[in-house]
């Protein structure tokens, strides 16, 4: 199926701070299912952090490849890795998100969305 030039939003996934670890990795749950992963191939991503502990996002479940600091936000663009030469740069469909840091026990949540090109 071709892509358009509009753009559609993930379904917004969370993780409960309470059940992270600083030792293991936490998938984020995507439509309330830890093991799919990301639904279409994101060309943004953004993990929003309410909580009071900084954490470690993986796209691997073994590397930290990005750190959010506590009551912050961090935005991914994928499409600026495409320049000069016009190439889509996007994070492939199905890849798994992880999590892993101190657990916070005061509430809030770590909120994962994303943007990705609507299919016809």
């Amino acid at each position: 199926m071709p892509q358009t030039n509009r753009i559609a939003p993930l379904v917004i996934s969370d993780v409960d701070p309470a059940v992270i670890a600083i030792n293991t990795w936490t998938p984020f749950a995507i439509d309330d299912v830890p093991t799919d992963g990301l639904e279409e191939a994101c060309f943004v991503l953004r993990i929003t952090n309410r909580c009071g502990s900084d954490v470690f996002i993986s796209y691997n479940g073994v590397d930290r490849h990005e750190e959010v600091l506590r009551w912050s936000q961090r935005v991914f663009y994928f499409q600026t890795n495409s320049s000069p030469s016009g190439y889509v740069s996007l994070v492939k469909k199905w890849t798994k998100l992880y999590i892993q840091g101190l657990p916070d026990g005061k509430g809030g949540a770590i909120y994962l969305s994303g943007y990705y090109n609507e299919r016809v």
